[in-house]
């Protein structure tokens, strides 16, 4: 992607509840655990429970992220644009 703009951190704070991310144009901010999970861009879109919390973070190659939550959700994708999406939402 062209217009692609990556991050240049991702860390999860809170104790799992919040992805902080900032990206290379300087935009930065909080996105909650559960705003992440209800966005899952998975087949499996059952909706989070009260209180999930992002257990795992692993970056795959040059373009997406997976989280692990406290429910056991684990295999959307959410790539860059999609975190780009979130974060100005926030």
């Amino acid at each position: 992607m062209a217009n692609e703009t990556w991050p240049t951190e991702l860390r999860v704070r809170e104790k799992g509840r919040v992805l902080q991310v900032t990206f290379e144009d300087g935009l930065a901010a909080s996105i909650s655990a559960e705003r992440l999970r209800a966005a899952s861009p998975s087949a499996d879109k059952s909706p989070p429970g009260a209180g999930v919390t992002i257990i795992d973070l692993e970056t795959i190659g040059n373009y997406a992220a997976r989280f692990t939550y406290s429910d056991g959700h684990s295999t959307g994708l959410y790539s860059w644009d999609l975190l780009r999406k979130l974060a100005a939402e926030s």
